[in-house]
């Protein structure tokens, strides 16, 4: 086949374009304020098919691998990952419940010992926390307000976030045209696998899921601010950038080395939490507690942006 200059002109012109998507890098800089006393910085940065996630200057960070479907928490102060797929995380709550099962019947035969007032205060809130744990999600819906703002730059519209019918956040969205369109699916990309991880988790321990997945938000738009309701924490998009980002940032280290969380040693039982006093039960019942368990392997939680 003959090319003409003009073809050739054109295909060179188109390739450049096509690299340009292809190679199109977005850097995310939140700023988060009043889940702590001092604010921090939150940056998710994408990358092709890579997503990097981390709270600024932790030397921990998420990095979600869309080719490999798999989630890593990497450590650079100790050298250290955790690889996070389905199939990982439900061999990991399997190891988790057992050892809540043991939990559970070494505080029944501590439980068993007490006088019986004591007892049964203690059976009781054993049994509303499990039943609290199962217990169907309350309903969960996102409204559309008339309100618009502007956050570092960008022109975005307000929702409601409700959870059975009351008000519990407001969202600022943009529309997903405020940055490059590949990167804004794998950045919905990313936050469906974490949903994923988390429901996973969930069926394993026999609990229900959470209501509201990270991936929903975005789906709408950019977010470019998340505002709990009335005054709670918020987190605000302070910088967005689309210079080129570096391969060796989303990858894990060579000489890193992998660790299991479920292969830690089991901590050991603790002793059973005392009853009330007597006084203490005449007025409103107290509030249950939760049920003594194994800590949790460690998970990146979906965040929500």
């Amino acid at each position: 086949m003959h090319l003409n200059p003009t073809s050739l002109r054109w295909l060179a012109a188109l390739s450049i374009g096509l690299s340009t998507v292809t190679l199109a890098d977005t850097k995310l800089t939140y700023t988060d304020s009043g889940f702590g006393p001092q604010e921090r910085k939150t940056v998710i940065q994408i990358h092709g098919d890579k997503v990097r996630m981390e709270e600024a200057d932790s030397g921990i960070y998420t990095l979600y691998d869309n080719g490999k479907k798999a989630l890593y928490t990497v450590n650079s102060k100790t050298k250290q990952f955790i690889e996070t797929t389905p199939d990982k995380i439900r061999e990991r709550m399997t190891k988790v419940v057992e050892m809540q099962n043991q939990f559970k019947e070494e505080m029944k035969k501590q439980i068993a010992s007490m006088p019986e007032d004591q007892r049964k205060v203690l059976e009781e809130r054993m049994q509303q926390a499990e039943e609290a744990m199962k217990a169907p999600p309350p309903e969960m819906k996102m409204e559309k307000t008339e309100r618009k703002e502007t956050v570092s730059g960008l022109e975005c519209g307000i929702s409601t976030v409700k959870m059975a019918d009351q008000a519990v956040r407001d969202v600022c969205i943009a529309g997903s045209d405020a940055m490059e369109s590949s990167d804004h699916q794998m950045l919905i990309t990313m936050f469906e696998y974490m949903d994923g991880i988390a429901t996973e988790s969930a069926k394993v321990q026999g609990v229900t899921p959470p209501a509201e997945g990270s991936a929903a938000v975005h789906k709408e738009g950019l977010a470019l601010r998340i505002q709990a309701l009335p005054q709670g924490p918020r987190s605000e998009l302070s910088a967005i950038g689309k210079d080129a980002l570096t391969d060796a940032d989303f990858t894990v280290p060579a000489d890193y080395a992998e660790f299991e969380p479920s292969a830690a040693p089991p901590p050991q039982a603790a002793p059973a939490p005392e009853a009330p006093a007597p006084a203490a039960q005449a007025g409103n019942p107290p509030t249950p507690a939760p049920i003594p368990a194994a800590p949790v392997a460690p998970t990146p939680a979906p965040a929500a942006k």
